[in-house]
């Protein structure tokens, strides 16, 4: 007789207790820019992890992963999260600069993430692991260029998680506890030039793809903690919401922002969410295909729009919202937060529909920069699809 392991055991088990007894068989459907891979039809997710705010089980009619572009180079994977039923309209999770889609699908402490809480309010859920990281795929080119990750202690306070390195604020909401598997989960970067720890195999300096988000026009870095150097300017205290460099130039990787369109007209118009330096690629987005951006949900990002003029033409006719936590001084995140404002004020004042939530002045204190993973994170989503339930509509 032949032995099963004991994982093997628990998938057999998990797939016995789908719906559907005629479950795909998990390989991959090749398609031309796109791979394919199905896990199961009307598959349960039960929360057993530790996370009693969200007691209640969603089920999914699929879950899948699948690749965006038009080459290993250029790639950028998606993982879908569909809801039985889904009501309501497509969330797209963008994230920022070095991080992967997982900080959307689960916390370092094994609680349930957004996409957890966006599909079981009916929303089609897309995370995206953009083509820069190691998560994605790497050619075999990327893979002897130099690699980078973010660093270790500077992040404790460039985000928020705490006043110095292992240093949690007593009323942080970051779960401190799980930091070691946070920064694991972290995946490698090609080619930038963040304050991050490094690995080259090729000895060289790194190869920036397409110049690619976090990189100016002008080659030099945009840190996501809040500075942006070179022709850019100062993020954190100059406005450059136009998302566009000193020259002129969009900072954004262009082929990026293809993905995502081409995301969108494979799956429909959808809400596009942003963080941080993740704000580039959906602002870009915007522009370029309006016509497929239902709203955009911004926590802390980098070049809201500021432009008036472009606010008339693009952005006053697609709902906005900005999500802002704690600690924004000490995070360098104020000029952010003002140019925010500012694109709110600014598509109100234009018939649109913006909104901005600050969250210590709703009473709700110590969130960081990563407000997604924090311990009151389905606290924060329910705001978010309250807001899209009036703002976007709950059905589509």
């Amino acid at each position: 007789m032949k032995k099963v392991s004991i994982p093997m055991l628990a998938i057999l088990l998990i797939l016995g207790a789908c719906q559907n007894s005629d479950n795909e068989d998990g390989n991959a459907a090749e398609k031309k820019n796109e791979t394919t891979k199905e896990t199961s039809n009307n598959e349960e997710l039960n929360n057993t992890t530790s996370d009693s705010t969200s007691s209640d089980s969603l089920t999914l009619e699929k879950m899948s992963d699948f690749y965006i572009g038009d080459s290993q180079n250029s790639q950028t994977l998606i993982h879908s999260f569909i809801p039985k039923n889904a009501s309501k309209e497509s969330v797209v999770m963008i994230p920022g600069l070095g991080l992967s889609a997982n900080i959307y699908e689960s916390t370092p402490d094994n609680r349930n993430g957004w996409a957890y809480d966006f599909a079981k309010a009916g929303h089609p859920v897309y995370t995206v692991d953009t083509s820069d990281l190691s998560s994605a795929g790497l050619s075999e080119e990327e893979a002897n260029n130099s690699l980078s990750k973010w660093d270790s202690q500077s992040i404790w306070k460039r985000w928020g998680l705490g006043s110095a390195t292992n240093e949690p604020y007593p009323e942080g909401q970051f779960p401190a506890e799980a930091f070691d598997q946070f920064y694991a989960g972290i995946p490698m970067q090609v080619g930038s030039e963040m304050s991050k720890s490094s690995t080259s195999n090729s000895g060289g300096n790194a190869k920036i793809k397409g110049g690619q988000q976090g990189q100016s026009s002008s080659g030099n870095a945009i840190d996501q903690g809040g500075n942006a150097q070179g022709q850019a300017g100062s993020e954190s205290g100059n406005n450059t919401g136009s998302g566009k460099g000193g020259n002129g130039q969009s900072r954004v990787n262009q082929t990026e922002v293809d993905n995502i369109i081409a995301l969108l007209e494979k799956k429909g118009p959808s809400i596009l969410m942003v963080h941080s330096m993740g704000g580039e690629i959906g602002y870009e987005v915007a522009r370029q295909r309006p016509d497929l951006v239902k709203g955009i949900i911004a926590i802390e990002p980098v070049g809201s729009p500021t432009n008036e003029e472009e606010i008339k033409q693009t952005f006053a006719d697609i709902p906005y919202l900005g999500i802002y936590g704690d600690y924004l001084e000490s995070r360098n995140q104020t000029g952010r937060l003002q140019a925010v404002q500012t694109t709110i004020d600014l598509i109100n004042e234009n018939g649109g529909t913006g909104k901005v939530i600050q969250l210590t002045e709703q009473g709700i204190n110590g969130n960081s920069h990563l407000m997604m993973i924090d311990k009151n994170n389905h606290e924060i989503s329910s705001k978010i699809i309250e807001w899209l339930d009036e703002s976007v509509g709950g059905a589509k």
